[in-house]
């Protein structure tokens, strides 16, 4: 089986491009045996809007290590992929990547007390945001995180970094994503690693505050975009098209397996 190939399951978790996708690689057959099967993680399961912190700690009980990576650093939600992780699990990462505005105006529109705070406020705290970031300074903090994620740091990252991100994208991934494409992405998931289409992965467990919106008004960043993480989000956007041509993976086949 595919997925044998890419155990255990490194799912690169990107700020804004899913949370919902914990069900999907969680709910493969046998990758989380003692994980309720009919358990959707999200803002409204059992375990509420800290569901990320108590999953983490429970996935090594919960979860066949064997197929599943469930080493989180124990405060961080969105990994870094320093060349000794990278060499580690080469071949076995999965993810899914996002317009790069688009996904900034996605964190920018949500819980602006997580999002916003200056200083920055932990997910799951009861705190509350006592000065706002500019733009400017938001920029500053979630820009290019495809990028960073990728290569391992964001400090001090350069349109030199975007070479190694797309090689690390082309060579270390077992599956790659679009989160805007997200049924495609489902359905093209469960091509490469078996087990069926389920109703909970088509499900937005998490959605931003103040309801979705299609594409955000980029306006508002007076004309920046991100200049790094675009090169790197063609890329994946080239390899999800190429697989979806390689997988028989359409609207029409992906409907009929739902």
């Amino acid at each position: 089986m595919p997925r044998l190939k890419a155990s255990p399951m490194f799912w690169l978790h990107i700020p804004k491009c899913g949370t919902s996708f914990y069900n999907t690689v969680t709910h493969l057959p046998g990758m989380c045996p003692d994980l309720p099967v009919n358990l959707s993680m999200g803002d409204e399961s059992v375990w509420g809007k800290c569901f990320e912190t108590h999953f983490r700690a429970l996935c090594p009980t919960l979860c066949d290590q064997k197929l599943l990576h469930c080493d989180w650093p124990p405060t961080a939600t969105h990994q870094f992929l320093v060349d000794s992780k990278y060499e580690e699990y080469k071949g076995h990462f999965v993810g899914l990547f996002r317009q790069p505005e688009q996904r900034l105006l996605s964190a920018y529109h949500d819980d602006k007390d997580l999002f916003r705070s200056d200083p920055f406020i932990p997910a799951c705290s009861n705190e509350t945001m006592t000065k706002e970031l500019s733009m400017e300074e938001f920029i500053q903090r979630y820009a290019s995180f495809e990028t960073g994620q990728l290569v391992g740091t964001l400090i001090n990252l350069t349109l030199a970094d975007v070479p190694k991100a797309i090689e690390r994208l082309e060579q270390g991934f077992a599956f790659v994503g679009l989160q805007e494409e997200w049924e495609l992405s489902i359905c093209l998931f469960h091509a490469k690693f078996g087990g069926p289409c389920l109703s909970v992965d088509f499900e937005d467990t998490r959605p931003s505050h103040g309801g979705k919106a299609s594409l955000y008004d980029t306006s508002i960043l007076n004309g920046w975009v991100d200049e790094l993480d675009r090169p790197v989000y063609a890329k994946a956007k080239e390899i999800f098209e190429r697989d979806l041509q390689k997988f028989g993976i359409s609207h029409e086949t992906c409907h009929s397996d739902k």
